[in-house]
């Protein structure tokens, strides 16, 4: 059976949504949703890959375009300008990404007729990682809960999970603490939830990297939360991989682990959306 793939406009509480929606067609009986949340890079063609891999699994899975507004880009997050921001960035330290003087040393190495452009495509990327921007990118993924839960034909009624990458997997976590109708949330390798942890009532499943310690060093924290609110958090700590060791168009990219994650993934959405 083909997977058909797609780009909608669905209508949000806050307007238009920007959304890549995959399932295998035809299929007559509704199917669970998985929410697939982009890392810092948008919905690229890493993620619309991603996305089509839960849709061969037997899922309708869904990836709102959080850069969108109303369901347009701006022209600085213009995927032409993120690929090249994400070119420039791997041609450095990752220490010197969240550095803003380092950064910007880098930059005026690069030439004079591209420095202002990708200098305001990474301060705008980089602001999309404020906690405080995190509201309007959780509203925005709950209209898609209850759009695939409650009204879409190919999912009505069926259980909705979410699977995030960085900057998604802190959202896929957030969104598990604020959705008590969430079947299950997948991290990879995003910051943990700060609030409202015992508010969870589904369970979580998270992947990291041994070599990426500003995140997993958050986890064991997390971990002794959720037992003390009695929740279901498992954590997988891959000992050599780094960061986005699951993005392969990344140079962090480790099929070994990515192979088992992605296995133990399809493994939890089984469980948890067997209705």
């Amino acid at each position: 059976m083909p997977i058909q793939s797609e780009w909608q406009y669905l209508n949000g509480s806050n307007g238009k949504v920007r959304a890549y929606i995959s399932s295998i067609e035809p299929v007559n009986e509704p199917r669970p949703t998985v929410l697939v949340i982009q890392e810092i890079w948008g919905v690229d063609a890493h993620i619309q890959n991603v996305v089509e891999r839960f849709a061969a699994a037997g899922y309708v899975a869904i990836a709102p375009d959080l850069f969108a507004d109303q369901g347009i880009r701006s022209e600085e997050l213009s995927e032409e300008r993120i690929v090249e921001a994400k070119s420039f960035l791997h041609s450095i330290p990752h220490t010197s990404w969240f550095n803003p003087s380092e950064r910007e040393n880098a930059i005026l190495q690069q030439p004079q007729e591209k420095q202002a452009t990708l200098r305001t495509t990474l301060n705008t990327l980089f602001g999309k990682l404020d906690p405080s921007k995190s509201e309007n990118f959780i509203r925005i993924l709950k209209d898609l809960a209850d759009y695939a839960r409650n009204t879409h034909p190919k999912t009505k009624g069926m259980p909705v999970t979410s699977v995030g990458f960085c900057l998604g997997g802190a959202l896929s976590a957030v969104l598990a603490a604020q959705n008590p109708n969430h079947a299950g949330s997948i991290v990879f390798y995003g910051r943990p939830p700060r609030q409202n942890i015992a508010n969870i009532d589904c369970p979580v499943l998270g992947f990291y990297g041994g070599e990426d310690q500003n995140i997993t060093n958050l986890i064991p924290d997390f971990e002794e939360e959720m037992k003390k609110h009695e929740k279901s958090f498992e954590a997988i700590v891959y000992p050599y991989a780094q960061h986005a060791f699951y993005n392969d168009t990344n140079p962090t990219y480790h099929p070994k682990y990515a192979r088992d994650a992605f296995a133990r993934t399809l493994t939890f959405l089984n469980r948890v959306t067997n209705t």
